[in-house]
């Protein structure tokens, strides 16, 4: 298990150089930034894993950064699923097109649940919600697990949006 990173991952994953007019951009708005890196470690390492290992957690970010075809933020959560000790079920999940051979586990309700909110968030529905119920999710990993999907595609929103002002 690691640790939290120290560094903004924003910064790390788009190679923003201290000195750059980006990152004298993104420093203007220093608590946002400061609130974005702890949206990340609440989401991706918060104090207690529960039912969401920490490689687990890595693997579904990496799939909704896949989705989104954000490769930085997909690469680094690849590098997190290794750090984090990810066995080949987990390393799995990052592939979107991959689903349990069950169809019918926990892991296939979660992975169908991250894919819909991800694509099509307005398809959601309650009976979504139930369905990861169903599959043995209690209220505070659904709350967990709708904090990690929220914080992944908010986090690949702006790395998009960072990303075209720093290649234009």
């Amino acid at each position: 298990m690691t640790t939290a990173p120290t560094t903004d991952v924003i910064d790390h994953v788009l190679g923003l150089d201290p000195s750059s007019p980006l990152a004298a951009l993104r420093n203007e708005r220093a608590k946002l930034k400061q609130l974005t890196q702890a949206s990340y470690e609440a989401a991706l390492r918060p104090k207690e894993a529960r039912n969401f290992s920490y490689a687990e957690r890595a693997a579904l970010a990496a799939r909704m950064a896949g989705l989104w075809k954000s490769t930085e933020l997909a690469s680094h959560y690849r590098e997190l699923i290794a750090k984090e000790g990810g066995a080949d079920e987990i390393v799995s999940i990052v592939d979107p097109a991959w689903m349990p051979a069950d169809g019918e586990s926990r892991l296939a309700a979660i992975l169908r649940h991250v894919d819909l909110v991800t694509l099509t968030p307005k398809q959601a529905t309650r009976g979504n919600i139930e369905a990861l119920s169903a599959a043995g999710l209690d209220d505070r990993d659904i709350v967990a697990l709708a904090g990690l999907i929220a914080f992944v595609n908010y986090q690949v929103l702006v790395v998009a949006g960072l990303k075209m002002l720093r290649d234009n």
